[in-house]
């Protein structure tokens, strides 16, 4: 099920060009929870859904560890096509697809936003702060006109390349699941 207004004939940016798919978010549009990472990668981008390669079964594994099921969540991308080379989306990127995203934020209305990564955080947060200043702070948003707590993890990619990043990773993921209320 597609939460959001999500049009699959997008051509608002470059990105479109390069793409199979869009890829829009998943899990469940009632979820207390989002998990938002920057954009799709090459299996995303093949089977058009967020986080199925590597890194997300990392992100599964650890939302298991931390008491919820990927079904019972909602996870989407700050860019809805995969940048060439795996290369971070650009601003203008970002704005071109901002829409979409915050369709999706309001009609899923969680409680609890966790961005994952660098790229993220300081797309929503509006500032430039370095990783290690982000996941120190817990913090209350406004998202797409949603009031939300709002949680910085590393993504779960910087996991993959930089295994002291993993308990990290894993605290937020956990401290945003806790704060959900979705156990």
């Amino acid at each position: 099920m597609t939460c959001g207004k999500i049009d699959f004939t997008c051509r608002r940016c470059r990105l479109s060009k390069g793409r199979t798919r869009v890829v829009a978010g998943t899990g469940t549009c009632r979820s207390p929870i989002v998990f938002i990472g920057e954009a799709p990668g090459r299996e995303e981008d093949l089977k058009g859904e967020p986080f199925v390669g590597r890194a997300g079964r990392l992100l599964d594994t650890t939302l298991q560890g931390a008491g919820a099921e990927r079904s019972r969540v909602f996870i989407c991308n700050l860019v809805k096509c995969r940048p060439p080379g795996n290369r971070r989306p650009r601003k203008d990127e970002i704005a071109a697809c901002s829409r979409f995203l915050e369709s999706e934020l309001k009609d899923v209305r969680p409680r609890v936003v966790c961005a994952l990564g660098q790229t993220v955080a300081n797309s929503l947060l509006g500032n430039k702060k370095k990783m290690a200043d982000l996941i120190k702070e817990d913090r209350r948003l406004t998202v797409a006109g949603v009031n939300v707590r709002f949680f910085v993890a590393y993504h779960p990619a910087a996991c993959l390349y930089q295994r002291k990043n993993l308990s990290s990773f894993k605290r937020s993921i956990k401290a945003s699941i806790d704060a959900s209320g979705l156990k």
